[in-house]
């Protein structure tokens, strides 16, 4: 199956279907907000199998986003949230290990006061390579948001395990081949300068095990985002954000391949451009859409689970 394609093939569709839904649901119940992104990535690793060049030094994708949020009361909601992404891969080898393509999407039940916001999410997710399997992932956790003034401090946490294409081998299990069995933290600040700037950063961590248990992995990543809104009553913003990782991969002793005791790194730094159109929220700023649309952003985890 062409990853690419399904990925971005289906933010397509959700983009469709939530633009129908603004257009006939009440804007008390249904809110949401729809972007489409281009990035650029930057990547610098010490991975070195032969000679071979199995990560890109750059690379160029293309995300699409979209979040919907139902009210049920005035405190309970639900939101659902849908990300596709397709990159566009090239190494000298023929094999690369980025991740190339991918869909994920998530649900948030949550109960939202004018003080804070706290529930629990879980959702899925496929991400590919040129030349791995697709992996599928799966992950769960609760999360809280407190609002004071013009700021909103978040914390989440949670657990995220994965399953791989890859037929078994030598009695070793392929459900182990990409991170899996995973603790995750991450923490937001969101600042609204002014109805039209806002700007957030965030950063998180993550621990667990790949290469079928070989190898301890644990990655950090960081981010920041400023968005304007250029009409201050107009449904649409523009922004540009920054997405950093560094990942680091230790097998242990003894691994096969003559890997036992050797350590990987790999960092990679992507900026990107969007564009975001909001609906259902009558105050066009972005603090308004946040604290009154869809309250939460979801990390993109299929990059990290492949380990591209």
């Amino acid at each position: 199956m062409n990853w690419k394609m399904a990925g971005m093939a289906s933010t397509a569709l959700v983009t469709i279907a939530l633009t129908g839904v603004s257009a006939t649901a009440g804007a008390n119940k249904f809110t949401g907000n729809i972007s489409l992104a281009v990035g650029q990535s930057f990547e610098d690793d010490d991975v070195n199998l032969g000679g071979a060049e199995i990560f890109d030094d750059s690379l160029t994708s293309i995300t699409g986003q979209a979040k919907v949020n139902i009210a049920f009361s005035s405190n309970l909601n639900l939101q659902l949230d849908f990300t596709g992404v397709g990159a566009f891969t090239d190494t000298n080898t023929g094999f690369s290990l980025d991740r190339d393509a991918g869909f994920q999407g998530s649900a948030h039940l949550y109960w939202r006061t004018e003080q804070f916001a706290a529930g629990v999410f879980a959702g899925a997710g496929s991400a590919s390579t040129e030349f791995l399997p697709s992996g599928e992932y799966y992950f769960a956790g609760a999360e809280g948001q407190y609002y004071w003034k013009n700021f909103t401090f978040g914390l989440r946490g949670g657990y995220l395990d994965s399953s791989s294409d890859l037929p078994p081998f030598g009695g070793i299990p392929n459900d182990e081949l990409f991170l899996n069995s995973a603790w995750f933290a991450d923490a937001e600040v969101r600042w609204y300068a002014s109805k039209k700037f806002a700007l957030s950063a965030n950063v998180g961590y993550i621990d667990g095990q790949a290469a079928f248990d070989f190898a301890d992995m644990d990655v950090w990543h960081w981010g920041a985002k400023a968005e304007y809104w250029p009409e201050e009553k107009e449904n649409l913003s523009l922004w540009v954000a920054y997405e950093g990782r560094t990942s680091n991969l230790d097998f242990d002793t003894p691994a096969p391949l003559g890997l036992s005791g050797r350590e990987f790194d790999k960092d990679v730094h992507t900026v990107k451009v969007g564009i975001t159109i909001h609906f259902g929220v009558d105050e066009g700023s972005s603090q308004a859409n946040e604290r009154q649309g869809p309250a939460w952003n979801t990390m993109d985890y299929g990059a990290i689970v492949v380990g591209g």
